[in-house]
């Protein structure tokens, strides 16, 4: 059980935002080694159990979920079961079993990421080489074909450290050599591809004619806490002025720092002003679009792209047939609402709950130490539930996009999707201030993933949100970030160009 127990901790070090890219060659192989060496069912199974409920404590920790983690980690004992009905059919053949470990590896460590229900895609085996030399292997098939990379090398890795010996059925000695070349090949030859491949895009990308002039805005806790005072979400006429009066306020001063920079598009992150107002409907909306709901704030957006002349993106709670959803607005320059599009993939316990009032004994704890939790979560409010929506561009006659809200972008597929629709850039607009600690190791690993996305499409992404850095990925693998407050502002203001 040793050797599970230090590929775990390897695996730690490799997500580290310390960035230790090249321990996802290597941190695998002791845990390989033991999937070879181990004949029994039940030592399958529990060396596959203590791995991996290791490594996700010592990488997942941002999420922790205990029951979650527990589902998680049942997809992937699949993993080792399959191991041991390979030997049993091959009888223990362990030169097959080494030759479809790789294959195995990458089925079970995606289809955990994608049947967890958490945004596990940046713990896959690939999302460590999001930082490194061989991102440009992305461009071959994604987060999947990274981590297939990586399987394939530990695996050679394993069998060179086992020597082949003939007792455990593998090739011989003599062959450990032979190995030992192809891995070192192998390796040499992705790093050579991968800049081949980034440099391609890099060209491909400079040469784009389109460019637009972007504006992205992140915020802390700090930028609209003066909004806690409104307790309820149904607003008396004098709250809806002094609501209105506050916005302005705070939309004035961002007018101030990009008034003159000639912006083409405005990106707010989500929540950037986070209140809802039930009983008030902006009439352009409500006609347009059915929304019921945060008049002021959608009127007082639209006055802002109207101040800047400039196309205005924001990712707020809108309302539509008593139903609610995560959606992002789109405003022209005449300060004109145009567009609006919903996500798709929404967030267990914040944004539905599918168990309605049965909620594992845990949450009890939270409702102790944080009462007023329950006014705003699906989880513990029904009302608060979210509907899914339907993926779709936002577009303006002069370009089009896709707005992947928050954790859409943690989807592979979901990505995909969009660039399938036509999109000509990427907003990927986030709320991470429900994580509660490792914020950084949490960011480092999302930007890892987005990256390699960026790679695979061939798509820029501009990225912004609460708690959250704002800037541009480009399909080179670059990126130009800044942190989400500046100084004693509580906000980060980017300004770039996008290619598009």
């Amino acid at each position: 059980m040793l050797l599970p127990i230090i590929s775990a901790f390897l695996g730690i070090l490799a997500f580290l935002p310390f960035n230790f890219w090249f321990l996802a060659f290597f941190f695998l192989v002791p845990f390989f080694i033991f999937i070879l060496k181990e004949k029994g069912l039940v030592k399958l199974v529990s060396g596959a159990f203590v791995f991996k409920i290791i490594f996700l404590a010592g990488t997942a920790y941002f999420v922790l979920e205990p029951l979650l983690f527990l589902f998680s980690i049942l997809i992937f004992l699949g993993f080792s079961i399959s191991i041991f009905l390979a030997k049993k059919i091959t009888k223990y053949s362990n030169l097959i079993i080494a030759a479809i470990i790789p294959f195995l590896w990458v089925l079970f460590d995606i289809l955990e990421a994608r049947y967890s229900f958490l945004p596990f895609y940046v713990i896959t085996l690939g999302n460590t080489i999001g930082n490194s030399p061989f991102l440009g292997l992305a461009n071959y098939g994604g987060i999947i074909f990274l981590t297939f990379f990586a399987a394939l090398i530990n695996i050679l890795m394993a069998a060179i450290i086992l020597k082949f010996d003939k007792n455990l059925g593998l090739l011989k000695n003599r062959f450990s050599a032979i190995l030992a070349i192809i891995a070192i090949a192998l390796f040499l030859a992705g790093w050579q591809f991968s800049q081949s491949n980034l440099q391609k895009n890099s060209n491909d990308y400079n040469s784009r004619q389109k460019i637009l002039k972007t504006a992205v805005l992140s915020n802390n806790e700090k930028f609209d806490e003066e909004f806690l005072i409104f307790k309820e979400n149904t607003f008396s006429e004098d709250e809806k002025k002094l609501a209105e009066a506050m916005i302005l306020d705070k939309l004035k001063l961002i007018r101030t720092d990009i008034i003159g920079k000639n912006i083409d598009i405005l990106v707010f992150p989500e929540d950037m002003i986070d209140i809802e107002i039930w009983n008030n409907a902006d009439k352009q909306a409500f006609e347009k679009f059915n929304i019921s709901n945060a008049g002021i704030l959608i009127s007082s957006y639209g006055w802002l792209a109207k101040e800047l002349n400039t196309y205005l993106a924001a990712t707020i709670t809108t309302i539509r047939n008593g139903k609610r959803y995560n959606s992002t607005i789109l405003f022209d320059r005449n300060g004109e609402l145009i567009d609006i599009s919903d996500k798709s993939i929404l967030t267990i316990t914040s944004e539905w709950w599918p168990f309605e009032k049965w909620y594992p004994f845990y949450y009890n704890w939270f409702l102790k130490t944080a009462p007023d939790i329950n006014k705003n979560i699906a989880l513990f409010n029904k009302k608060y539930n979210y509907e899914w929506g339907r993926k779709k561009l936002l577009k303006t006659g002069d370009f089009e996009f896709a707005s992947l809200i928050c954790i859409e972008t943690h989807y592979p597929n979901e990505f995909k999707k969009s660039m399938e629709l036509g999109a000509e850039f990427i907003i990927n607009s986030s709320n991470s201030r429900w994580v509660p600690s490792g914020l950084n190791h949490y960011l480092y690993l999302t930007t890892n993933l987005r990256k390699i996305e960026s790679v695979w499409q061939n798509v820029p992404i501009i990225i912004n949100g609460r708690d959250e850095k704002a800037g541009i990925i480009t399909p080179d693998g670059k990126t130009d970030l800044i942190n989400f407050e500046s100084g004693s502002e509580n906000y980060g203001l980017f300004v770039g160009e996008v290619g598009y």
